[in-house]
């Protein structure tokens, strides 16, 4: 019978790092569904990685996705109002 646990591939620190470098180059062009795809990737990684991360590496790259995902949801709020407000400006023009 095979083992029911499956085994990850050490982590590439490069290529984290380098995940890390895009999504906030893509968070500072505001393209945030490219930025989302990458959160998503790191997001993985962190949990598929989380033992072969150092105490310090995982709270690193905990601390960027939360923030991502945090700012993500205040851009989504910020989109809605923004869209509310152009709605209710176009109706009060018209």
């Amino acid at each position: 019978m095979a083992n029911a646990t499956q085994e990850y591939p050490k982590i590439d620190p490069k290529k984290t790092k380098q995940l890390i470098s895009t999504l906030g180059e893509l968070v500072e062009k505001h393209n945030f569904d490219e930025a989302w795809t990458i959160a998503g990737q790191l997001n993985s990684i962190l949990k598929e990685q989380a033992e072969n991360l150092n105490g310090a590496e995982y709270s690193a790259l905990e601390g960027v996705i939360k923030s991502y995902y945090s700012l993500n949801e205040q851009y989504k709020k910020f989109s809605q109002r923004t869209y509310a407000f152009a709605r209710k400006a176009n109706d009060v023009a018209s």
